[in-house]
Order: C-alpha cells, then structure tokens, then sequence
C-alpha cells in the first residue's frame, strides 16, 4: 500500500511538472474570423459586433434556464468589472427563448451590468457552431477568433485573470 501512494505521488508530481499551464482557452490552430453579429440588446438598440472593433470581446453564449450559466455569471461580471477600462468588452448571448421577459428579471436579480443581447431564434448562436451553454469566444481588435471556451469557467481564477492581464497590456 505505502509503494503504490509513492507512486501515485511520484506520478502525479510528474504530470503536473511535465503539462503546461494554459489559459482557460483553446486557442484556435488557424485564423478565423468571428461572424458578424446584429442582435437586439435589452434597451431594444441594435448591436453589431462590428462597434467593438479595436477592443478585444468576450463573447458569451448562455440561457437563465442553463445551470452551469448562471454559476459563472458572478465571476463573469466580476472580470467585466476588473478589465472594462483596460479594452475588453464582455458580450452575453441570450438563448432564451422568451427573450426580455425572462432575462430582464434574471439580470437585475444578479447586478448584471455587461452588454445583454437577445438571440431568441438561436441565428447568432447557429453562426458561431454554439452547440452547447455556455460557450465563449474570445476575439481580438481585428475581429479574430483567438479562443475558445466550451462549458463553465471560473472567471476569478488566478491564471484566467493573469491570461487577460498579459493580454490587455500588450494591446
């Protein structure tokens, strides 16, 4: 029993030594442009993803009714919070169906202050290949996808606020 804890405390000791640390993003192999987007937000303006050229975007898939959604959306405001100043825009996409009606309540419940759009008929999300809540996209000033995140993340965590620290200084 003592051999095979050695062992696994040799093991792990050397995946841990040998894996990289990363962001929490997959970064994307070739060069891919970000589709354009015109949703409505909750205001009822119109926004494109063509107004936040120059600015790198967090583009967020996610529905109220989506349970892994509504546990990173503190954090996620939390770091809209920390970089709004620094050229990052954080962007959320409803996929809920019932739009403004279930959203709204959702949003002020949680002091949600970041750019809400409404993609009721999926179109934006079907654009993006979003198959899965949350997905989340992340694009630089020229309109490139340069990451992806599929599933719930902890926007706090240590590494992802260096990530977006390291990021933001070089822009």
């Amino acid at each position: 029993m003592n051999f095979f804890r050695k062992t696994l405390c040799v093991f792990v000791a050397v995946f841990f030594l040998l894996v990289p640390l990363s962001s929490a993003f997959a970064e994307q192999q070739e060069e891919v442009w970000a589709p354009d987007l015109s949703l409505n937000a909750l205001d009822g303006r119109e926004v494109s993803l063509q107004q936040y050229r120059g600015k790198y975007v967090l583009l967020n898939f996610w529905a109220t009714w989506c349970g892994p959604c509504k546990m990173e959306m503190p954090s996620l405001e939390r770091l809209h919070q920390r970089f709004k100043s620094k050229n990052l825009e954080v962007v959320a996409v409803s996929n809920d169906m019932f739009g403004a009606r279930v959203v709204v309540p959702y949003i002020k419940a949680n002091r949600l202050s970041f750019t809400i759009l409404l993609d009721q008929k999926m179109r934006a999300s079907s654009d993006y290949g979003v198959v899965s809540l949350p997905t989340t996209y992340l694009i630089d000033p020229q309109g490139r996808i340069i990451g992806a995140l599929y599933g719930a993340e902890n926007w706090d965590e240590p590494s992802t606020l260096k990530y977006f620290e390291e990021l933001l200084a070089r822009s």
